[in-house]
């Protein structure tokens, strides 16, 4: 049924095949020609075999398909019919996982759009929250991009009757008047209950704010991370005063639902200050993994270094594609100890001459003692 559906668009322009119970990558499937029936067979069994349920599949239009492709995700949140302050923006990996989220002020906006079109962007999201009756703490995602003739253009992509997990990285850009931060969550039920959303002001610590996810796993340059094996134990490395919220599941690194492993929330005064934080944050800051190493944080740190990124010329959809990918990950006291020092004690440097067994006193300490 839904294949047809497909069909009877009569259209082959590109496109997404995605789930509405979908999110993180998962139940997304990219859909190249949508008047070929194999495609669109194999994109929808992609997206049901991911999400295990067959309500709620929708075709997405890709934009700026007559252009050169390049374009930023802005993500808006409407406090059930007002747009909040500052505007937030994106960039995935291949499989449209989101790696990293930035919420500027209102006045930086302009370093992704027109100030004009934020500001355009800002009415009509207000307005589909209106006639959409919206009465939660909702998100408005849209693409900006530059068409063949070189002007920029919104497109709105969906909206989501829900805070988004990154949404700290516009709850930090607002405050009440006592100066306390806006908390989503909180807002969400108030809006939910029937209570007006309150007045805020922008925020008199920070207008930068960034939403870092950890994974654990090897990027490339076509945006591919090649996920890695392990244990979580924790975090390591010094304390950071710009880091307010830092988040790190313990346990096994799961390849079936989710391989995110946590986040870090930083803030800053200034794009610039924002990239040089992130560099330090990646820098000393890292995941405490039992297992096979990664090369995930050197690439975080060669994107906030990267000239182009630091310039705003990094598209959403071309996270890695200009970047320096580390061959091969650093090593660290732990990588020694479990690769080099734990196999001598088993095994000894050469066969059979590692660590006994039996409990102490073995049977070749006694005969020792007794010889």
């Amino acid at each position: 049924g839904f294949m047809q559906a497909v069909a009877d668009m009569k259209t082959d322009e590109k496109g997404l095949i995605k789930s509405i119970h979908g999110g993180g990558g998962k139940g997304t499937a990219h859909l190249d020609d949508p008047s070929d029936p194999t495609q669109v067979r194999a994109a929808v069994e992609k997206v049901l075999v991911e999400m295990n349920r067959s309500d709620g599949i929708y075709f997405e239009q890709k934009v700026n398909t007559k252009g050169d492709g390049r374009f930023y995700q802005l993500e808006l949140e409407v406090d059930g019919t007002e747009c909040a302050q500052g505007g937030r923006f994106v960039w995935f990996n291949s499989r449209l996982q989101k790696v990293v989220e930035i919420g500027l002020s209102d006045d930086l906006v302009s370093m992704f759009m027109p100030a004009d079109l934020y500001q355009k962007s800002r009415v009509w999201a207000s307005d589909i929250a209106k006639m959409g009756g919206n009465n939660t703490r909702a998100t408005m995602e849209g693409l900006v991009f530059q068409n063949e003739k070189g002007e920029y253009e919104l497109q709105f992509i969906e909206c989501n009757r829900r805070p988004q997990v990154e949404n700290e990285a516009l709850a930090l850009l607002q405050q009440d008047a006592e100066g306390n931060r806006r908390y989503t969550f909180a807002e969400l039920m108030m809006r939910a209950k029937g209570t007006p959303a309150p007045v805020f002001d922008p925020s008199t610590s920070c207008k930068v704010v960034l939403h870092a996810r950890w994974l654990h796993g090897n990027p490339d340059s076509d945006g591919n991370i090649a996920y890695q094996a392990g244990n979580i134990f924790g975090m390591t490395g010094p304390r950071l005063d710009f880091i307010p919220a830092e988040l790190m599941a313990p346990g096994e690194i799961s390849f079936t639902s989710d391989p995110q492993l946590g986040k870090a929330v930083l803030t800053a005064n200034s794009w610039e200050e924002m990239c040089d934080r992130a560099a330090v944050y990646f820098k000393l800051r890292k995941p405490t993994v039992i297992g096979s190493s990664s090369t995930y944080a050197q690439t975080m740190y060669n994107l906030f270094t990267s000239p182009e990124f630091r310039a705003g010329k990094t598209a959403s959809n071309e996270t890695f594609k200009k970047l320096e990918i580390p061959a091969h990950p650093s090593r660290g006291i732990a990588n020694i100890l479990q690769d080099q020092v734990a196999p001598i004690l088993v095994k000894g440097y050469r066969a059979g001459e590692g660590i006994d067994a039996e409990r102490y006193p073995t049977q070749n300490v006694c005969s020792a003692v007794l010889d």
